[in-house]
């Protein structure tokens, strides 16, 4: 896995220690790579969401399409 370096603020740092005292992650970088992904699957979110707006598709349609690859 590539691996990058980062700065971060200091209280952003603090709340992660804290994190990893609470036993919530085990270090720092499955910390960063849990938010990394959170992240981004919230912006893929908003995207598809703003997507479908833009081209005028509803929940339904788009469920009955997912609905239809599934099977």
């Amino acid at each position: 896995m590539p691996k990058i370096v980062a700065q971060i603020p200091n209280d952003l740092y603090e709340n992660i220690n804290e994190e990893i005292k609470l036993g919530i992650f085990s270090d720092t970088s499955e910390a960063v790579v849990s938010a990394l992904k959170k992240t981004y699957s919230r912006k893929s979110r908003s995207f598809l969401r703003w997507l479908m707006k833009k081209e005028g598709i509803s929940e339904a349609d788009l469920l009955g399409e997912l609905g239809k690859i599934r099977k």
